[in-house]
């Protein structure tokens, strides 16, 4: 499963503000002028040493050494024309020795401190905490969201997950695939929100899924089950709430039969699949590059899509439902809405359907093996930014051919 994780490049902007500079620069002007003053006084003070004291502060949230080291010349040099000449006292070497010495400490301070190895100051506790529950759900989500395989029966699979950044990269994207008595079967969702909550309900959608796909006849059955266990989540005091109804899953139900080459829908106010045919005559593609002709993009809407789950039982779900033919070397394409949603630097959604047609060239092989890598370029150049919100994509091949014989095109019942 290929996955990005766009994340935020850290700063690295100077720790330490103007303003510390401007006291530095005003403690360096007080002690020379208070160790002038000490040597024109008639008592004789010894204030020298004192000169020590702005390279010192210089070097305090310093980045590099180049301040501290800065403000020790200059005091160097001070100390030296203060020093005295002629007098039996040792402070003329003392002086600038306290100095070089006060200096090389701060520069050596300010080189361990550099950006890089020290934790920025611009991180707060808050920001901290929150990038450790995020990486904790994150990890919790990837757990949930277990690899697909390459391969179920004929059909061949291909996942591309990509992350949103900061704090909105925990999302409540699902998909799960599952090879049934009634035939292979997929769910593809999306939890309302973004968060713990999110991928907590996620979690609780795939493990029903897990269970019902193999027990019940019907994609309804298994939108009704998923539906119900979504219902029980709420508490008995929440039951007649205002956040009754906050809960809810946006999800696709797809169930393909290889024997008789038929695939058949049921949508819960989830964007719908896109179904990619390169086996009808090219002279319907939309043009040719390097031998290779944009298939056919179709959009597998339903008559009437169903509410989302949680929320089944407020609508009318008899025309959610669709079986179409699914020849030897289609391919179907789910996703999330985190894809259609996607906008560039002018407020643009990214057009999925008709990056699709230059994209997806197929030839006699079929489609090219890398349309999901080219997809997930495409859409990252088209946002020019991490995204905003987790993109699932998940494509489903079938083969040249469906167990030796190119199946009969299946009828569509009605609603």
């Amino acid at each position: 499963m290929a996955r990005s994780q766009p994340g935020q490049a850290a700063g690295t902007r100077d720790p330490a503000p103007g303003w510390w500079l401007a006291v530095c620069g005003a403690a360096a002007i007080v002690v020379a002028a208070a160790a002038v003053l000490g040597r024109l006084r008639a008592g004789g003070l010894v204030l020298e040493p004192l000169l020590a004291i702005p390279a010192a502060l210089a070097g305090i949230g310093a980045p590099t050494p180049r301040r501290p080291l800065g403000f020790g010349t200059v005091m160097l040099l001070t100390a030296i024309v203060l020093a005295p000449p002629g007098r039996g006292s040792l402070l003329w070497i003392a002086t600038p020795a306290s100095v070089v010495v006060v200096t090389a400490l701060s520069a050596i301070g300010a080189g361990l401190s550099r950006p890089g190895k020290q934790k920025p100051a611009s991180v707060t506790p808050e920001a901290e905490k929150l990038a450790n529950v995020t990486s904790v759900a994150e990890v919790v989500q990837r757990a949930l969201l277990r690899p697909l395989p390459r391969r179920v029966g004929p059909l061949e699979l291909g996942v591309v997950y990509l992350a949103a950044a900061a704090e909105a990269r925990v999302g409540g994207d699902l998909y799960e695939v599952a090879r049934t008595q009634f035939g292979i079967r997929l769910i593809v969702g999306d939890a309302r929100g973004k968060g713990l909550d999110a991928v907590e309900i996620a979690a609780d959608v795939l493990g029903v899924f897990r269970e019902v796909a193999h027990e019940v006849y019907t994609l309804a059955e298994v939108a009704r089950r998923l539906d119900a266990s979504l219902a029980r989540r709420l508490e008995p005091g929440q039951a007649h709430g205002s956040g009754c109804h906050e809960e809810f899953v946006t999800a696709v139900l797809a169930e393909i039969d290889p024997c008789a080459g038929r695939l058949t829908i049921y949508n819960c106010g989830h964007p719908p699949p896109i179904l990619l045919s390169p086996g009808m005559d090219s002279r319907n593609g939309r043009g040719s590059r390097n031998g290779q002709v944009a298939p056919p993009v179709t959009t597998v809407d339903v008559p009437s899509p169903a509410p989302p789950l949680r929320l089944l039982s407020l609508g009318d779900c008899s025309g959610a439902g669709r079986t179409l033919p699914f020849r030897p070397g289609d391919a179907l394409l789910f996703y999330t809405d985190g894809v259609t949603e996607a906008r560039n630097p002018r407020r643009g959604c990214y057009p999925l359907a008709g990056r699709l047609t230059e994209l997806a060239g197929t030839s006699a092989d079929g489609i090219r093996p890398d349309l999901l890598d080219r997809l997930r370029d495409d859409l990252l150049r088209h946002v020019g930014a991490p995204l905003d919100d987790d993109a699932a994509l998940v494509l489903i091949k079938a083969p040249a051919v469906w167990g030796g014989q190119v199946p009969q095109p299946a009828q569509t019942p009605a609603p």
